[in-house]
């Protein structure tokens, strides 16, 4: 299971520090994380993870696209954490708001 701080940390480092190996990795640990999850949303950010990932293992990667996924993945991270009573709500909307904070640091 992907760690919060770990993904929020990478973040804050900044994406261009995230090594393509460890951010397929990190997205493979989400996509297995939110398999079983039913709560609104978390298809939508299911499938931008997947849309994420085929982008980053181009052989020449579209910075644009990537950097636009990540801002939509941010925004549905901040509305799923808004929907939720779990007790991950708070983790979620972090990493929503590291991934916006991602894309204007890159």
């Amino acid at each position: 299971m992907p760690q919060f701080a770990a993904t929020i940390k990478h973040l804050q480092e900044g994406v261009k520090g995230f090594t393509i190996t460890a951010a397929v990795k990190n997205i493979e640990g989400w996509e297995e994380t939110l398999k079983d999850v039913d709560e609104p949303g978390v298809k939508d950010v299911t499938r931008d993870l997947g849309s994420l990932k085929k982008h980053l293992q181009n052989a020449h990667i579209d910075g644009e696209a990537v950097s636009k996924l990540l801002v939509k993945l941010g925004k549905e991270s901040i509305a799923l954490a808004g929907t939720t009573d779990s007790k991950m709500a708070d983790q979620v909307r972090a990493i929503g708001h590291a991934l916006e904070d991602a894309t204007k640091k890159a």
